[in-house]
């Protein structure tokens, strides 16, 4: 049958359930500092998720951004072009009409009637007006 248990026995069983339970203990709290260490870890996960989201947010943003003054940039640059035509096209038509009036003007130059003093002022009063009027624009400034 069995032999009963020394004292001796009894202790070294006792020692070993002692080291047992402080070795479950032991294990237990690492195992607390562990679930922390994941759910600190599954914090940083998340936080890194998010910011990476924002990230492709912002990018796409900022490309939109970049297409969009890339295309008002070259509307700019469209109407800058079509504002230079039309001012040189002005400065075009305000020739042929000088050159209309000097035309008539020039015609009506050898008869009597003009050759007054009075109609010659006027004639050169007109002249001057005409000059003013019709004079060229400066379309390069429209560049700047």
């Amino acid at each position: 049958m069995t032999e009963p248990c020394s004292d001796d026995d009894r202790v070294r069983v006792f020692a070993a359930a002692e080291r047992l339970q402080d070795s479950m203990t032991d294990l237990g709290a690492e195992l607390a500092t562990l679930r922390a260490y994941g759910q600190h870890n599954r914090r940083y996960i998340w936080g890194l998720f998010v910011s990476l989201a924002l990230d492709v947010a912002l990018s796409i943003v900022v490309a939109v951004v970049a297409v969009q003054a890339n295309e008002a940039s070259s509307l700019a640059n469209q109407n800058r072009q079509a504002q230079r035509t039309t001012c040189e096209a002005g400065n075009q038509a305000r020739a042929v009409s000088v050159q209309l009036w000097n035309y008539v003007l020039d015609a009506t130059k050898d008869d009597p009637r003009n050759q007054t003093p009075e109609r010659k002022a006027l004639i050169a009063k007109f002249r001057t007006y005409m000059e003013s009027a019709y004079a060229q624009r400066d379309c390069a400034a429209a560049d700047k």
